[in-house]
């Protein structure tokens, strides 16, 4: 259920509509949840928030439930970049690594 908080100032609100924090753990925590509810329109998620589907799936059911359209985001590139398999480095070779092989039916 999308719940605005009306006595949120323009400015506060203003931010709320552009920021994507992250936060630590596997469960959002309550400074997170009252923000989404105040307005908050998206959340970035780490490997760090994810161990299981279905414990991904209750968080973010968790999000939805204080405001139905927020974006819940990953900003998972492979490669040098990976926010998913942070804990042992990505399955995936960077672009460097590829552009140096020189292969196109590997990249």
């Amino acid at each position: 259920m999308t719940t605005l908080v009306s006595t949120t100032d323009t400015l506060t609100r203003d931010a709320l509509a552009v920021l994507q924090p992250g936060f630590t753990g596997t469960t959002a925590p309550d400074w997170l949840l009252r923000r989404v509810g105040e307005g908050l329109s998206s959340v970035g998620l780490f490997g760090r928030n994810i161990e299981t589907p279905e414990q991904l799936a209750a968080l973010t059911a968790r999000l939805r439930s204080e405001r139905d359209d927020v974006l819940v985001a990953i900003d998972e590139e492979g490669g040098d970049v990976t926010r998913l398999e942070v804990r042992h480095g990505s399955s995936f070779p960077g672009n460097f690594a590829l552009g140096s092989v020189d292969d196109v039916d590997l990249t």
